[in-house]
């Protein structure tokens, strides 16, 4: 894929979902600061997991998923946007979002 068809997350919050996803990781892998790097010759979309109270033992940790991976994603505004939707979720732990959290 050429970079210039790649989509811009520059100051937004992005939910991946994957193809075949591993055990804890179905329910989607949000990250900041993502950014497009070609490592071993594949690319992945590299950034850092939100600061969350509820998944404290990710947050602020680099991650990365392989585009090629990827079947759907959301894209929030910003950190900002994307706090506060997460606080709109009252009735779910946020397990949804990274299972094994907590």
């Amino acid at each position: 894929m050429a970079e210039e068809t790649l989509p811009d997350f520059n100051g937004k919050v992005v939910t991946f979902y994957v193809a075949d996803s591993p055990p804890g990781v179905e329910a989607g892998i949000a990250m900041e600061f993502v950014e497009f790097r070609s490592l071993g010759g594949r690319l992945f979309a590299i950034g850092r997991i939100p600061e969350m109270v509820e998944s404290e033992w990710v947050s602020r940790l680099q991650s990365a998923v392989a585009w090629d991976s990827v079947v759907h994603y959301l894209v929030f505004d910003s950190p900002e946007d994307f706090r506060k939707r997460i606080a709109t979720v009252k009735s779910k732990p946020l397990g949804f979002l990274f299972r094994g959290a907590g």
